[in-house]
Formats: C-alpha cells, structure tokens, sequence
C-alpha cells in the first residue's frame, strides 16, 4: 500500500466518515464541517501518509487545481526521468500550491536533502528511513519508507510523493499506435466522419468486416436521434431470471425508453405513452416513454434487461408453461447496428442511430 499511496485511511476513519454521512456533499464528497471537515468520502486513493497525516483523499486523479495535501495531483512519474534524450517529466505543470514548479522525479530521502526539505522529518522518521537505507540511505523512496515521512513532507511543500510526469500512450501492436478518435459506423455528425473517418473495410481473422462501407453512408437525416442502451441496477444480463423474481420485477415492471422533453414534445410523446424507436437495421421496439431531463437533447436511453417482445407482439404463450417471467418486455437488441472493435471484435451493442416515434 505504501507503494500506491493507500496508506492514510484507517478503519478509525472510515467509520467516522459512516457515523457522519450527513456532513459529505452529494456531489462533491467532501466534507463540509463536522470531524470530517474538507476530508473526501471513502479517502478515495491515492491517500498519502500514515492516518495521523489527516490526508483527504483524491477525488479526481490528475486534478491540479487545488493542493496535493486537498486532493489534488498530477500524472505519475513512473517510467523514468528521460529516454533517447526525451524529458519524460512534466514540463510547467504542477499542482496548486507546489513548491517544485515542473515536473519531478518520485520523492527519495536523497531528494529531500537536495531540497533541504530533509530537516522536516522528525528523529523517528529519520531513524526508519537510514534503518531501512542502510549504507545508501538516498536511494530510500516514498514507497519503501515505513515511517511515512517521505510522503508526509512532500505534502507539507506540495508536491506529489510519486513525482510528476507526463501522459503518454503507444500501443505498438494496436492499429492505431497512439489512440485517436473514430466517429462510430452509425455516425449522428457528417462534418466529424470527415475529420475522423473508420477504418477501411478489412478481413479480421478471414472474416470479412465491415468499417467505412457503412460509415459512408448517411444515417443520421432517418434516424437523427443517438441511441445509448446500459444497465439497471434491479436487473441483470438478458433479464430473463432477474425478471422472474416478483421482488425484483416490481420494481421496474416496463420497458423502457428515456427521452429528453424537447424531443418528446417535438414528436407528440408522452410520459408513460408506448412509444417506438426505429433502428437503421429494419428493427423496431415498442416501449413505454420515460419523458427526463437524465437524457440530453437528441440522445435516448434504453435498458438491455428485456425480452418476450417482439416489435410490438407479445411472445408469453411461446414459453412453456410456469417459464415465462413476470414482466416481459422488447430486447434493445432489436435496435442495435452492425459493428465491431478494431482491436478485440467485440460487437457494437450500446449506442447507434434511431428515430422515435409516438405509437
């Protein structure tokens, strides 16, 4: 844990923050007032130092606006300080309030004397870090110092016990080495096709695949609407054994569609109407309408917990009898599009094109 910066958390505070949940703002997660004032929920990691540190937890990772010691950091050195003569190293960006103002290398007891930073750490630390050193007491870094003064002390001037270093990506064996965007198949925005264009159509394995023959053409004027399909929390998978437990299938008892209010209103939707949403594969589901705000406009949502539907046509006397479950419902398959990932060939199953109608 020392290694991570995981360090700072305690079951004596964890608790603390269970005993006090009232204090933590539901959006930020931090606390304001009460024993765990200014202190994130959890103590999301990294969280420097011993628990006697009082660290706050990090809740977002790369966050240089605000202190280190307030949760604040910035991108890990962990791959050297330079390569082929290449600075890997942060170049004028630092956290809120640092006293290193570039990037820096993880913080060692050899760092610390160069900075004279070493005089801040008490007798005790100083005695574990050359205990733990032994005849190179230099080379001891914040992820070996059990005393946690190293990470103590960088904190007191700033900066980020495991350094500062900059973000990078190469995937040698990926078709795109370094990641760049690529407008789906099924692409709502003309302009942004042209600027990031799919792959050219390729065999995979032998097996011919699909990329630019079908991002060519223009979807979006049929099926304007972006379609996103994702989980629920009462249901899992397909849905079929979920949907089966009359617990369970209380709670959500209808298939669903999420529609912004601008674009309800735009098509004569509903709250609770059946509605359909249109697929560029021929597919259609008929749904009931959920009119909120949770969507954008010209975005829909749909779960993927359903079946026993068929574009609008009950299945329940195909399932053998005392099989079919309680609620049944259109799959959002139905609505899914061609397509598959470059890299791995998983297929497209969460977002596309649609358009909606009122049923």
């Amino acid at each position: 844990m020392w290694t991570i910066g995981y360090t700072g958390q305690s079951p004596e505070r964890l608790k603390m923050h269970m005993a006090n949940q009232h204090t933590f703002d539901k959006r930020t997660l931090r606390a304001s007032g009460g024993p765990a004032n200014g202190e994130y929920y959890g103590l999301p990691w990294p969280c420097w130092g011993t628990p006697a540190t009082k660290h706050t937890g990090t809740p977002n990772l790369y966050d240089t606006s605000k202190p280190v010691a307030e949760g604040g950091l910035n991108f890990r050195a962990n791959w050297g300080v330079a390569k082929d003569g290449v600075n890997l190293l942060a170049e004028g960006s630092y956290p809120v309030g640092a006293e290193i103002k570039d990037g820096h290398p993880p913080v060692t007891y050899g760092l610390l004397k160069k900075l004279g930073w070493d005089k801040d750490l008490t007798p005790a630390e100083k005695a574990t870090i050359e205990k733990i050193g032994g005849d190179k007491p230099d080379g001891v870094s914040f992820a070996i110092d059990l005393s946690g003064g190293l990470q103590r002390v960088a904190l007191k001037h700033g900066v980020a016990p495991f350094g500062n270093g900059k973000a990078r990506a190469f995937v040698w064996n990926f078709p795109d080495p370094v990641p760049l965007h690529r407008e789906p198949l099924y692409a709502p925005d003309r302009a942004l096709v042209a600027k990031y264009p799919t792959w050219t159509d390729r065999k995979i394995w032998r097996l011919p695949t699909r990329y630019e023959s079908i991002q060519k053409q223009d979807y979006s004027k049929q099926f304007p609407t972006i379609l996103t399909m994702g989980r629920l929390v009462e249901y899992e998978g397909g849905g079929d054994e979920s949907r089966a437990n009359k617990w369970l299938a209380e709670l959500q008892q209808n298939m669903y569609c999420e529609v912004n209010p601008f674009d309800a209103n735009n098509v004569g939707i509903r709250d609770g109407q059946d509605m359909w949403v249109h697929s560029p594969n021929g597919g259609k589901a008929k749904v009931k309408a959920l009119v909120t705000e949770r969507v954008g406009k010209g975005v829909v949502f749909m779960p993927f917990h359903w079946g026993g539907q068929w574009m609008g046509q009950s299945l329940r006397h195909k399932y053998p009898p005392g099989a079919d479950p309680w609620v049944l419902g259109e799959a959002s398959n139905m609505c899914g599009t061609y397509g598959y990932d470059i890299v791995t060939q998983m297929q497209e199953t969460k977002t596309t094109l649609c358009r909606i109608e009122r049923a």
